[in-house]
């Protein structure tokens, strides 16, 4: 018996949704700080950050952080596997082929640009990249799936 891991279609549409609120969010903090000073939470953490003063940190709690970067990337990993494993209305084995080569297809590129960054880019600007990488993997994973099929259904 073969299992079916994928999520329900209707998780696409909400996968796209909180991709486009994160965005959007990440966008506004990023351009004016005050939007990103506006949630200041305490937050759960294993150790002080690097740099941190160590009077806000308290058995595993940041007393004073602004949450946004953890909220926005939450948003972004929520939101990318439900894009990328929601199933088609009708899933069949060709689609199922075309979602195995476009998920390879994917972790190759993600991979080669790992590596090319790894080799050439250096300091804050590697963490930066590295950071972006979990998530370009699954947005060259969604870019190529849906490419593919609608290549496969404009031919049939």
């Amino acid at each position: 018996m073969v299992k079916n891991y994928l999520f329900a279609p209707v998780f696409r549409k909400i996968g796209y949704a909180l991709l486009a609120i994160a965005l959007v969010y990440y966008v506004a903090c990023w351009l004016c700080e005050p939007v990103a000073d506006f949630v200041c939470i305490p937050m759960l953490s294993l150790t002080p950050g690097m740099g941190e003063d160590p009077e806000k940190f308290h058995f595993g709690i940041q007393t004073a952080y602004a949450g946004w970067f953890e909220i926005v990337m939450t948003l972004m990993c929520v939101g990318c596997v439900f894009v990328a494993f929601s199933r088609e209305k009708v899933e069949d084995e060709f689609i199922a082929h075309i979602r195995v080569q476009s998920l390879v297809w994917a972790l190759m590129v993600n991979m080669i640009l790992v590596l090319i960054t790894t080799l050439f880019i250096y300091g804050g600007s590697y963490l930066l990249c590295m950071a972006v990488y979990p998530f370009s993997t699954f947005l060259f994973f969604i870019i190529k799936y849906n490419w593919a099929l609608y290549k496969f259904r404009k031919e049939n």
